[in-house]
C-alpha cells in the first residue's frame, strides 16, 4: 500500500490530542505501508520536527508558512478580513496553493494507492484535485464543535461570528465530505451524525486507542502517588473548549468542591495557556497552571480524580483513556465523554451540571474503594479493547477496502485520474 498523506502540521512534539491521535496511527501504518507525508511548517517552530518527519516516513515534504499567532494583531485582522470569505477562518488560511501544487506534483512523480487527508484542513485545498480514491480523517466534526462555541457564547459580537463560522463550516465539510471516496470518524456518535447531516454512506468509525505500556498506573516511589485532594485537567490550552471547560471549572465547579473538601487542589496541564485563563487561576486558591511538560504522567501520577469539564467541543478526548490506563477515576461532563464507549458508574463518572460535577468529585475524593474501583476498571478497559495496534489493524482494514472498491468500480469503466 502507497500512500499519499496530508498532514496540517508535523507530527512532533505530538503536544494535541490530534497529533497524538495520528503519530500513533501513523506511526505504526508506516512500518507495513509506504508513507510519503506533506505538511505546513512553520521554518522555525517546526526546524526540530522535519527530521523526525523525514526518519518516520518513506519520504516529507514541508510546505513552508507562518501562521499567524492567535490574539495578535495580525490574527485579528485576518478574522476580519475573512468576514467576506466563504470558507471559515480556521479553513481558509489553510487553503494555500503552494500546499495544493505540492500535493499535485508528489501524485504526478509517483504512482500512490491513494491520497489520505487528515483533518478537514488538509482536504479543503484538495478539493479540485481528482485523484481517485481520496480519504479524509474528521477528528472531530468541524460544523458541530463550533455550533456548540456558538451556543455558549455570550457575548453578541463573538456570538455573530461564532454563528457565521459553523454555517460555513457546514456547507464546507458536507462538499467534502460528500465529494470524498471515504470519511473517517473517531466514534459511533460522529458516524451516524456525519451520515445523518451530509446524506452519505461511506463513513467507517476508527476507534481511540492509547499506548497502556507507556500510560500505567504509577510505581511505588512517593513523587508518583496521588496527593489527597489532588485534581488535574490536561488538554492543549489554546484549543478553544479547553479553556472554556477551565474557565467554567473555576468559575462554577471549583468552589463548591473547595467549600466541601477545604484542601482540595488542582493543576492545569497543557500548553499556550491564555493570560486570562491565568488571571483567573491566580486569583482561585491552590491552583497551579503548568503551560507545556515535556511528560504528562507524573502530574497524572499525582491525581486523585482526573476532570474533563467540557461544554463545547467533538470528536474524542485522548486525554480521557490515556488517565484511564493510568487506572485513574475520570470525571467527565456528556460533552467530554462523547463517543467513547465508557459506563458512566464502573469506568467513568459522567455529571453535567456545577452542583452534580462538585459532588461526583468530592465522592470520589473522599471514597478511595470506590476512586479505585473506577480506575481499575477503567484501566482494564482501555487495556482490553482500546490499543493502537487495533486500532491500525482496522485502519488498515478501512483502506484496503476502499482500494478495493475503487478498482472494482473503474473496472467498470470509470476513469482514475
Amino acid at each position: 500500500m502507497k500512500i499519499l498523506l496530508a498532514l496540517p502540521r508535523p507530527l512532533f512534539p505530538a503536544d494535541t490530542g490530534g497529533k497524538i491521535r495520528s503519530l500513533n496511527i501513523f506511526s505504526r501504518l508506516a512500518k507495513k505501508a509506504e508513507i510519503h507525508a506533506v505538511s505546513f511548517a512553520d521554518p522555525a517552530g517546526d526546524a526540530a520536527a522535519l527530521p523526525e518527519m523525514k526518519a518516520m516516513f518513506a519520504s516529507y515534504t514541508p510546505v513552508f508558512w507562518r501562521e499567524a499567532k492567535r490574539h495578535s494583531r495580525k490574527f485579528y485582522a485576518e478574522v476580519i478580513a475573512n468576514q467576506c470569505n466563504a470558507l471559515p477562518y480556521f479553513l481558509a488560511k489553510c487553503n494555500r496553493p503552494h500546499f495544493r501544487s505540492a500535493v499535485k506534483k508528489m501524485a504526478a512523480e509517483q504512482r500512490f494507492d491513494l491520497v489520505f487527508c487528515d483533518f478537514l484542513h488538509t482536504a479543503v485545498p484538495l478539493l479540485d484535485f481528482n485523484f481517485k480514491p481520496r480519504v479524509v480523517f474528521e477528528h472531530n466534526v468541524e460544523f458541530l464543535l463550533r455550533k456548540r462555541k456558538w451556543e455558549v457564547e455570550k457575548q453578541p459580537l463573538r456570538k455573530l461570528v461564532f454563528g457565521a463560522e459553523w454555517r460555513k463550516t457546514r456547507t464546507i465539510e458536507a462538499k467534502v465530505c460528500s465529494s470524498f471516496d471515504h470519511v473517517l470518524a473517531v466514534s459511533e456518535d460522529d458516524r451516524h451524525t456525519l451520515q445523518s447531516e451530509f446524506a452519505i454512506n461511506h463513513v467507517s468509525m476508527l476507534p481511540t486507542g492509547v499506548d497502556t505500556d507507556f500510560f500505567h498506573p504509577p510505581n511505588d516511589d512517593p513523587q508518583h502517588q496521588p496527593q489527597p485532594g489532588h485534581l488535574v485537567f490536561v488538554g492543549s490550552m489554546d484549543w478553544d473548549p479547553n479553556e472554556d471547560a477551565m474557565l467554567w471549572f473555576l468559575r462554577e465547579v471549583y468552589p463548591r468542591i473547595r467549600q466541601a473538601m477545604p484542601k482540595a487542589s488542582l493543576t492545569i496541564v497543557g500548553r499556550s495557556p491564555s493570560s486570562r485563563l491565568r488571571v483567573m487561576a491566580a486569583g482561585v486558591p491552590a491552583v497551579e497552571v503548568t503551560g507545556r511538560v515535556a511528560d504528562v504522567r507524573p502530574y497524572l501520577s499525582q491525581a486523585e480524580a482526573v476532570v474533563v469539564p467540557l461544554r463545547i467541543g467533538g470528536g474524542t478526548r485522548i486525554k480521557i483513556p490515556e488517565a484511564m490506563a493510568m487506572a485513574k477515576a475520570v470525571v467527565a461532563t456528556p460533552i467530554g465523554a462523547e463517543g467513547l464507549p465508557f459506563r458512566d458508574g464502573r469506568e467513568i463518572r459522567i455529571a453535567e451540571q456545577p452542583e452534580s460535577f462538585a459532588q461526583v468529585v468530592v465522592e470520589l475524593l473522599k471514597n478511595a474503594s470506590l476512586r479505585d474501583a473506577i480506575g481499575s476498571a477503567a484501566r482494564a478497559e482501555v487495556v482490553r479493547n482500546h490499543g493502537w495496534s487495533m486500532v491500525v489493524a482496522r485502519m488498515e482494514e478501512i483502506l484496503e477496502q476502499v482500494m478495493c472498491s475503487r478498482r472494482v468500480w473503474s473496472g467498470r469503466g470509470a476513469s482514475v485520474a
